[in-house]
């Protein structure tokens, strides 16, 4: 059980301790801090140091005195910086100069969102992980004879490189020719690359291309057998991770042990994997993507390696599952805010689909490719990828997913004023979910889709076509029939109902669900969510001065929330 704390400044300050007794620098430690305090990179960097917006300004100024009859800086002046852009004022670059030598950190450490290397098209690293040019005094012997070469060396952020830095013993401990055991405790230095906390799934996906990239420079030293085994050292870390506590021990073992050349992948291996995967979609909708996302990439990435010796009778459900996989990886970037992530793997999950003719999972990845572009300001594009979709529904008789596809044409028509085409698609949902039953993640891909989830839908296009009363009478039957477990549904259906109060004019009663739904936004931290529910909240404009629009202000502030964060 873990000790309880009086207060969370004495909580944070045992997760510092911890953190920098392993050897963690203020830098990861702040990311750590923000990610679970949902505050921003200066916030955070301070709460790391333990130390009030006061004691941050007394310190400031006993290291740079003010000029004669200057007061120097105070807590105000702080508070400014931390609330900037929300409110405040922009730190110069002199200040957050100032500011990273107090905290000893980088000033990049000071700025959320200052990433943008990838635009580059030579680009080759991800976020921080920086490359080393090749210098011959540079490196251990990778190989068996123990001759010294030169190798690119991956550091952790702030993290100097020494001149004998084997990267590779860096990432995977021992020597690659001699298998790591356990092999979890041997990822540790390749989980503190890989989980950077502010990373998204497409820089995670560079991160192992990155790696790869390393190995070629000693692939030719060892046999094709050890490359595949480590690769799946780095691609399964996740799976140890207390993230699923009931999974089969045994089976991640087999899996190991089929990487290892012990065994032919075969059936049970491929069910595993499959099985991570359901796993994952349910943590998704009870807790939100952050919490499935490392595992999600690392069973992707395995995929990928036993793809080269899957069986010919296996390999189009390892093919139709690596679809699944990149395809849940694009959803869970675009739930996170990524939405050109999502996009990437979204397309890779196309092609797989089609390479494996796996016609419902083809519909399935255009659904989520139509949602996106709705999504994104682009509902012609979204209307496109929806009559893709439902031209191949005609094909099969999974009545949930015809049902899907429908939905999200409802959407994209609704998103541009197409009153008739909107209602149409909407009308011809129930009928498909007449008698559907009960489904599972493994059953049906559109398990998650019911009348609750329809009834989500209808009051948002509803609302977009400004029938209020139609759409209050659909958000209060989603409220009703959404099954709590899938939380983010319930809060899309929480705003819906909100925003369906507030064109109605009842102000208090819009205020309050809101609020409801800021609730619910803070257990499953969806991007998306957290935007419509700040978008909605500004529609209360001339109810500003009402006590219910405060209170619902201080509800949001209590979430890190604030209007003016999207204005």
């Amino acid at each position: 059980m873990a000790p309880p704390y009086r207060s969370r400044r004495a909580r944070l300050a045992a997760l510092v301790n911890e953190c920098r007794t392993n050897g963690q620098a203020w830098a990861q430690i702040a990311a750590l801090i923000a990610r679970e305090e949902h505050v921003n990179a200066r916030v955070a960097m301070r709460m790391a140091h333990g130390l009030t917006q006061a004691e941050v300004a007394r310190r400031w100024n006993e290291r740079w005195r003010a000029a004669a009859g200057s007061p120097g800086i105070t807590d105000k002046n702080i508070s400014y910086w931390e609330t900037w852009p929300e409110s405040g004022h922009e730190p110069s670059l002199n200040t957050l100069k100032r500011l990273a030598q107090l905290y000893q950190c980088d000033v990049g450490d000071l700025i959320d969102d200052g990433r943008y290397g990838h635009l580059d098209p030579v680009h080759r690293s991800v976020g921080q992980v920086n490359a080393v040019v090749s210098r011959p005094e540079i490196g251990r012997s990778l190989a068996a004879s123990h001759e010294r070469s030169a190798v690119e060396a991956v550091v952790l952020p702030h993290q100097p490189a020494p001149d004998d830095l084997d990267p590779l013993a860096f990432v995977f401990g021992p020597t690659l020719s001699n298998q790591p055991q356990p092999a979890s405790m041997q990822l540790t230095r390749l989980m503190q690359l890989a989980q950077q906390p502010d990373w998204s799934p497409r820089e995670r996906e560079t991160l192992y291309e990155g790696l790869v990239q390393v190995l070629r420079t000693w692939a030719s030293t060892i046999r094709r057998r050890e490359l595949l085994q480590t690769l799946a050292w780095a691609a399964t870390g996740a799976a140890a991770a207390p993230i699923f506590p009931n999974l089969n021990v045994d089976e991640q073992e087999r899996v190991l042990r089929v990487l290892g050349g012990k065994y032919r992948i075969d059936e049970s291996v491929v069910g595993h994997i499959e099985s991570l995967l359901w796993s994952a979609m349910r943590q998704d909708d009870a807790l939100g993507p952050q919490v499935v996302l490392d595992t999600v990439l690392a069973q992707r990435n395995l995929v990928r390696v036993v793809m080269a010796d899957c069986p010919s009778s296996l390999r189009p459900r390892l093919v139709s599952l690596l679809a699944n996989l990149s395809r849940f990886a694009g959803w869970l970037s675009f739930d996170l805010g990524d939405l050109d992530g999502a996009a990437y793997f979204y397309e890779q999950a196309r092609a797989a689909a089609h390479e494996a003719e796996n016609t419902e999972l083809g519909i399935f990845v255009l659904c989520n490719l139509s949602h996106l572009a709705t999504w994104r300001g682009q509902p012609r594009i979204g209307i496109d990828h929806a009559v893709a979709a439902g031209a191949w529904a005609q094909e099969i008789d999974d009545r949930p997913l015809r049902a899907y596809v429908a939905d999200v044409a409802a959407r994209a028509y609704a998103s541009i004023g197409r009153t008739r085409a909107c209602l149409d698609a909407l009308g011809s949902i129930p009928a498909n979910l007449d008698g559907a039953g009960i489904h599972t993640p493994a059953s049906s891909l559109t398990y998650f889709y019911g009348s609750g989830q329809y009834a989500v839908t209808r009051a948002r296009c509803l609302l977009l076509l400004h029938d209020a009363p139609g759409a209050l009478e659909a958000a209060h039957q989603a409220v009703r029939l959404v099954d709590p477990s899938f939380v983010r549904n319930h809060a899309f259906g929480m705003v819906h109902l909100g925003t369906a109060y507030l064109q109605s004019k009842e102000i208090e009663e819009a205020a309050r669900v809101i609020g409801q739904a800021a609730d619910l936004a803070a257990h499953t931290r969806s991007a998306r969510l957290v935007e419509l529910l700040l978008r909605t909240r500004l529609q209360f404009g001339p109810w500003q001065p009402t006590t219910a629009v405060k209170d619902l202000d201080e509800r949001l502030a209590a979430y890190g929330c604030k209007p003016s964060s999207i204005a």
